[in-house]
């Protein structure tokens, strides 16, 4: 996966959590559930390749959209959605 698209994939979560107060497990089960429902780019695995890109990225996250998020707090709030994500959603 490419900087542009993983990027994108980040991106567009930040904007999803900019006006967040903090990045609990509410927002983390929140873009989950985006993700599952299809409101963001790509599937489960798509978007957690792309949130893998990210946290290996030595640079800024924050820097295209930029939230009142720490880059530390981005990044644990990444990579606790990147687990939730990983985690098989039950049969309904």
């Amino acid at each position: 996966m490419g900087a542009d698209s993983w990027m994108g994939h980040v991106n567009g979560i930040l904007y999803g959590i900019q006006f967040d107060e903090t990045l609990d497990d509410t927002v983390v089960a929140r873009v989950a559930d985006g993700v599952a429902a299809g409101l963001y780019p790509g599937d489960r695995a798509e978007t957690r390749d792309a949130l893998n890109h990210a946290l290996r990225h030595p640079g800024p996250l924050n820097h295209e959209i930029e939230t009142h998020h720490s880059e530390q707090s981005i990044r644990t709030f990444l990579n606790r959605l990147s687990t939730t994500l990983a985690t098989p959603t039950p049969p309904s």
